[in-house]
């Protein structure tokens, strides 16, 4: 399978096993869910390898411990089942006790659109975000998603989260690629003061963006959890800033840069194009658009945004 074909979930999941063949510290807890790669890492790494079944919150203690005996532990699951309902396990072992695990969460923002809003990944990042030490990275294709992987094991300390989709999406090719130390690339780098920033999923969009707006700067945001200071010196620059996300407004890439903006006094006006708080959840069917529509982040309306 190439990489283009491949989800990003198989993609991280496939560089953990590369490395889990030569390194026996490497083990994965997973939360009674199945994938192609996991079944190699289950079948040829069986001893690194422990199926926590439907049991979210015992997966992250069972990593834990493996994590205080010096394992690179990683827990696997939906993403709304492994941040929301671990969230006093995840506080306790990951952010006041530094236990360097990392979580895999399968299924951020609408992945599994019509799955009802016990699934829907809209708020993760902002529960995350509420605890200090824990590394948010937001993955938007499969090349991200093996660069992230490399990422973790090279620095395998910190403890994360890292978000992925459900789908397989493109690539997007940019400036330079991601880099995961200072969580942003540029995808298109001008001299307008106007810029894009774009997370997860909504990275795909890009290349329509750009056929509609041949002079915005486009970054793509992958840390979600602060912005670098070479981020910050970016919007500096700038003296407008729209924020594209699929999550709800509060909490997420448009609170965390309106935040950046505020602490550092930046002369930059800040649009947050997220999903809407008022309505609450959304119960409709249909796909991603359909969803994005009834929680009021409109697809065709950004495109006016964008051109104004």
């Amino acid at each position: 399978m190439s990489q283009s074909e491949m989800s990003q979930r198989d993609a991280f999941l496939s560089e953990l096993y590369e490395r889990g063949k030569i390194d026996r510290d490497v083990v994965l807890i997973s939360a009674d869910m199945g994938a192609p790669a996991l079944d190699l890492i289950r079948r040829n790494l069986p001893g690194q390898f422990y199926n926590a079944g439907i049991s979210e919150q015992n997966a992250i203690l069972v990593a834990s411990g493996l994590a205080l005996e010096g394992k690179k532990a990683f827990t696997f699951a939906i993403a709304s089942f492994i941040t929301v309902n671990c969230l006093e396990k995840i506080r306790v072992q990951m952010s006041i006790m530094k236990l360097p695990v990392q979580i895999i969460g399968v299924g951020g923002g609408f992945s599994y659109a019509d799955s009802g809003p016990t699934h829907h990944g809209i708020e993760d990042v902002a529960v995350m975000r509420a605890f200090p030490n824990i590394e948010i990275l937001n993955i938007s294709s499969s090349l991200n998603a093996e660069a992230a992987a490399k990422y973790v094991l090279e620095h395998p300390k910190t403890p994360r989260y890292i978000r992925l989709d459900r789908e397989v999406l493109p690539h997007v090719p940019g400036e330079s690629e991601m880099n995961f130390t200072t969580g942003f690339r540029y995808i298109r780098k001008t001299r307008s003061l106007k810029a894009l920033l774009a997370t997860g999923n909504l990275v795909a969009k890009i290349p329509e963006i750009m056929k509609s707006n041949k002079e915005l700067n486009i970054i793509e945001v992958a840390r979600l959890d602060k912005v670098h200071e070479s981020l910050r010196k970016e919007l500096q620059q700038f003296t407008h800033v729209i924020c594209l996300e699929e999550h709800f407004k509060n909490g997420g890439l448009g609170t965390l840069i309106a935040e950046t903006v505020v602490d550092w006094n930046l002369n930059c006006a800040v649009k947050r194009m997220a999903l809407s708080m008022d309505s609450g959840y959304s119960y409709k069917y249909g796909g991603r658009e359909v969803l994005r529509n009834d929680l009021g982040l409109n697809i065709a309306e950004f495109f006016e945004e964008v051109m104004a």
